[in-house]
């Protein structure tokens, strides 16, 4: 047994020792290559400015902050009302989640409190507590998808902060407008271009 085993070691290494030997005429054949000019081709990028250093932030780490907290990676990228408005429908979705959880909680409380003879408003109560509790997982669905939505903003926004920004000219941000209507009222018109 032991003699078997020797055996089969020396010849792996045997074989070993083989495998290294490298065919000159496979090296030889490729570099037969010889690159040819091509006409109207259009230059590389003669530019040399390096467009990472010139990020806001790491776009792996505003991602990371939106997970935390939600408008967070925007305001590293200096996106503020991207952020304000992500905070706030977070603030709005997660409030509404918990108020409609007391509600079902609430409701909840009530069905079991009922004596078992009084079956239509033990129906009804638990007819609401189904559906606040139904409302609850909708505004925490939202909040979940509204967070998902920002990490990835916030990481592509990162990745395109260092990129130059092309002139804006002599455009205003906001543009408001007011003009009278026939029936002697006014209408009123704001926009906002980005």
């Amino acid at each position: 047994m032991v003699v078997i085993i020797f055996l089969t070691v020396c010849s792996s290494i045997a074989m070993g020792a083989d495998s290294t030997i490298v065919d000159t005429a496979v090296i030889t054949d490729t570099i037969l290559y010889v690159p040819q000019k091509l006409e109207n081709v259009t230059p590389g990028v003669t530019d040399s400015a390096d467009y990472e250093k010139k990020l806001h932030q790491n776009p792996t780490v505003a991602l990371f902050k939106s997970m935390l907290v939600p408008g967070l990676g925007q305001i590293g990228n200096h996106q503020y009302v991207k952020a304000a408005v992500v905070i706030g429908l977070q603030t709005w979705l997660i409030g509404s989640a918990i108020d409609r959880g007391r509600d079902a909680s609430d409701l909840h409380r009530q069905f079991e409190q009922l004596p078992g003879t009084m079956r239509d408003e033990r129906n009804a109560l638990y007819d609401q507590y189904l559906d606040s509790k139904d409302e609850r997982n909708k505004f925490t669905w939202f909040a979940v998808i509204v967070t998902f939505v920002s990490m990835f903003d916030a990481f592509s926004d990162a990745h395109l902060s260092g990129f130059p920004k092309e002139p804006k000219g002599n455009s205003q941000d906001i543009n408001l407008n007011f003009r009278p209507t026939d029936d002697n009222g006014v209408y009123a018109q704001v926009s906002y271009s980005f």
